[in-house]
Parts: C-alpha cells; sequence; structure tokens
C-alpha cells in the first residue's frame, strides 16, 4: 500500500537505463519510489513519448507528462512534499512557479555527478583553454542552481566535500549507484578484457584510446588477452580500434552475457566525477576490476583487497597480468568485490535511504525566493497575458 505522499520529479527526458549508468541509477530510484509513494514526473522533452521507456515507467504507477504546457495548472491541483529535479541544469524550468504556488514544497537537486569537477579534471588533462572555459561555464550555472536548491543528492561522499568548498556549508544526502548481484555458473573465456560504458561521455573514450594505444600493447607482450569494447555510440576513432584481437560491439541490449563471458574489468578512466556504474556492475556480475584512482572515486574501494588500483600505463599494465597469472588473487579480488556490492549498493540498501529522505525531508529548512526574483517573475508572466491581449509580438534581430 501506498503511503499518502506526492513526490514531484522534473527530469530532462526519460532514464534510458540500458544506455547509461546514470540513467540506471534514476530509473531504479523511481522505481523503488513508485512503490511506496505517488509519483508525478515532468519530462522537459517532447520527444520521449510513445516508447518503452514511457510504458514501463507507467507500468510502475509514475503520472507521465511531457514539455511545460499544463504545469502551472498541475500545481493547482495536487500538493507535493518534494520536488526532485534530475541534473542542475533542469532548475531553470519550472523552480520560480514551484517557490511560489507550492511554497512548502522541498526542492531537491539530484547532482547525479558534479559536472564541473569532470570538466575541471579533464582541463588538468588537456591543459586546452576550450576545456577551462567550458569548466568556468559550468561551474559558474551549476553552483547557481545548487545554492537555490533545499537539498543536494550527491552520489558519493567525495562529491560533497568537494562541493563544501565553492558553497560553505549545505545540506546533502548521498544516494549511491544500484546493482543487482548477477552470476553465472559458466566459466569466463580467461583470456578476454572487457570495458563497458556509453560513448556519449568523454571520459569513455578517452579511456579507450589511452589503453588501446598505451596499456593493451604492455599487456600482449607478456599475454595473449583480448578486449571487449562494449557501449553505445562509440565514434570513428573508438570504431577504429577494432582489430583481430579488439571487438567493438556497439549498444547491446543487455551487457550481462558479455560480463559473464569476460575474465577482468578493466576501467581505465583519466577523468570524471561521481560513483562509475561500470565498476559496480562489473564486480556485481563477479568479474574483478582494474581500474584507476579517478575510476574507483567515491566507493570505498581497497586496492589489493577488492578491487586493483593503478595509475599509470605500466602499473595498470601489471595489474592486469598479476590478475591473469594468480588465481589466489583473482578469487579474492572476486569474491570480496561481489561482498562489497551486496553489503553497499543493492535496491534493499538504497530503498532503505530514500525511505529516510523522504521521511525526513520536512526537516530541511527552506529557501525562500527574493522578492526581486517574484517580481521579476510576475512582470514577466503578465507580459506573457499582455501580449495576445494587445496584439504585442516579439521581435528577432
Amino acid at each position: 500500500m501506498k503511503n499518502n505522499t506526492n513526490i514531484l520529479v522534473i527530469a530532462p527526458t526519460l532514464p534510458k537505463y540500458d544506455l547509461t549508468s546514470g540513467d540506471l541509477r534514476f530509473y531504479t530510484i523511481l522505481k523503488i519510489l513508485a512503490s511506496s509513494y505517488d509519483i508525478c514526473m515532468f519530462c522537459l522533452s517532447e520527444k520521449d513519448k510513445g516508447n518503452r521507456y514511457e510504458d514501463e515507467l507507467k507500468g510502475f504507477g509514475i503520472e507521465l507528462h511531457f514539455g511545460s504546457t499544463e504545469f502551472a495548472d498541475f500545481l493547482h491541483k495536487k500538493s507535493f512534499k518534494l520536488a526532485l529535479f534530475e541534473f542542475y541544469y533542469t532548475l531553470d524550468f519550472h523552480l520560480e512557479r514551484l517557490r511560489l504556488l507550492q511554497p512548502k514544497c522541498r526542492i531537491v537537486m539530484d547532482t547525479v555527478d558534479v559536472h564541473y569537477m569532470r570538466l575541471q579534471m579533464k582541463y588538468e588533462l588537456t591543459r586546452d583553454e576550450a576545456d577551462l572555459r567550458s569548466m568556468q561555464e559550468t561551474r559558474a550555472k551549476e553552483l547557481a542552481a545548487y545554492e537555490k536548491s533545499d537539498l543536494l543528492v550527491t552520489v558519493t561522499k567525495d562529491d560533497a566535500i568537494g562541493l563544501k568548498s565553492d558553497l560553505g556549508d549545505f545540506r546533502y544526502f548521498i544516494i549511491p549507484n544500484i546493482h543487482e548481484i548477477v552470476i553465472s555458473n559458466s566459466q569466463p573465456q580467461k583470456n578476454t578484457l572487457i570495458f563497458v560504458g556509453g560513448f556519449s561521455h568523454d571520459p569513455n573514450v578517452d579511456a579507450m584510446l589511452y589503453f588501446c594505444n598505451q596499456v593493451l600493447p604492455l599487456v600482449r607482450e607478456n599475454a595473449d588477452v583480448k578486449l571487449i569494447i562494449v557501449g553505445s555510440n562509440p565514434p570513428e576513432q573508438v570504431q577504429a580500434l577494432q582489430n583481430d584481437h579488439v571487438t567493438v560491439t556497439g549498444y547491446v541490449e543487455s551487457t550481462t552475457p558479455y560480463l559473464h563471458d569476460s575474465y577482468i574489468s578493466v576501467a581505465p578512466l583519466r577523468f570524471g566525477a561521481g560513483m562509475k556504474g561500470k565498476i559496480g556492475e562489473a564486480m556485481a556480475h563477479g568479474l574483478p576490476v582494474v581500474t584507476t584512482s579517478v575510476g574507483a572515486q567515491g566507493m570505498g574501494l581497497k586496492h589489493g583487497d577488492n578491487i586493483l588500483i593503478a595509475d599509470s600505463e605500466q602499473d595498470f599494465a601489471e595489474a592486469i597480468l598479476h590478475l591473469l597469472k594468480d588465481n589466489e588473487l583473482y578469487g579474492t579480488i572476486r569474491n570480496n568485490g561481489l561482498r562489497y556490492i551486496q553489503d553497499n549498493f543493492t535496491s534493499e540498501h538504497v530503498a532503505a535511504l530514500l525511505t529516510k529522505l523522504v521521511t525526513t525531508i520536512a526537516d530541511v529548512p527552506i529557501k525562500r525566493m527574493p522578492l526581486k526574483e517574484k517580481l521579476g517573475f510576475y512582470f514577466d508572466y503578465i507580459m506573457r497575458l499582455a501580449k495576445p491581449a494587445f496584439g504585442l509580438h516579439s521581435h528577432k534581430n
């Protein structure tokens, strides 16, 4: 039986859980919340109508709306305990109406990852002025959105600590990635490495170019291994990596068969933020993971216990070779990794966190809308009403 609590969700698109780990996390959060609360979701994009993602969310009992034409009228009909905004840039849509029409509704911002921190790391790697400008612009917009929120949801404590230097004291709640244990009874192919990641995400492109050009040759000097690269939208430079020992699959409906056929998961990420879903997913499927310090961010993993962490090409290659040659080390990393996921990142664990978030949200102070912003909103609203009434039209230069 559902709790008598209404939750509003605003997101750019429906979560395409089979394309990115962030969308899988968001999809699972919605599924968990919908089992206990009444969820109304506004998708800013109209293009997501009429597909299996829409059908699945409706199957959970989630009320879906697309675009923003009916939003103001909707707020007069139903009151919400909290509004969950997915990504910082969605806050530009509907925040003012929410503050004015539902002043008791708490504004919760799900950061997903802290974008400008990822871009900062990218700039430190490339030293490209364009990357620096992108980081600075994103940082200004992102922090402005976070400052307007009553509560931030971060995926890791590391993200929250990183934000503290820019935001000062702020309220946050950690909701990590979510993984289910999926073990196979079949034996994997011992000489097979796997990388999983959608290639609309820059860090994944960089990771594979770096790995195939600088790390994989070092491994193949000592072991006859092959690499499977799994992920949607591989660009030309990633597709060009394919050869007799590297396979680029593109989009696949399920990563599970590929993970179960592989022996070691590699995640040679050189920049990024948040929690890396590819690592938790591989561990949940029973694969030992070799990654970088960037890849291990925020998960509390321990090198040599439940993961291997290496930041240079030589160290990364040696870590792979150790797992290939040392069966005892392989079993230790594999079994401890499985246990760590089971203890920290399953649906049951995150469901308890979400229940705590919803039940304690009333204790979070509400940030009031400044008078200047209120007046600006009312002025814009009156002008929008006046244009058709008085024959006013906007002119484009």
